[in-house]
């Protein structure tokens, strides 16, 4: 089965959007910490809560991003199973619970 221009254009659409969101999981995660210890503690407080919860949401996208782009374009699936290795790796809420467990 060929997929049309149209539809390669849009799954690559798609995937550079996910890839964004990985990137935009990172800079969230590490922005909240490294904004957050030049603040007030209260302050500090904060802005972690909000990037963790931005940085969680931007992970939730891009895994949701990943799984769709395997199911609708198999013949780009290889690029968005790395999508969803990615998301995997860069969850907050995996690495929280690494964490919690060293802990």
């Amino acid at each position: 089965m060929i997929m049309s221009a149209r539809r390669l254009s849009t799954g690559r659409t798609l995937f550079w959007v996910a890839l964004g969101c990985v990137a935009l999981t990172l800079v969230f995660f590490l922005g909240a910490f490294l904004a957050g210890n030049s603040l007030a503690p209260r302050g500090a407080v904060t802005v972690l809560v909000v990037g963790l919860i931005l940085s969680v949401v931007a992970s939730l996208v891009a895994l949701i991003l990943g799984i769709a782009g395997t199911v609708a374009f198999p013949a780009l699936r290889g690029r968005y199973v790395l999508v969803l290795l990615l998301a995997i790796v860069t969850s907050p809420l995996l690495w929280l619970l690494f964490f919690a467990l060293l802990g």
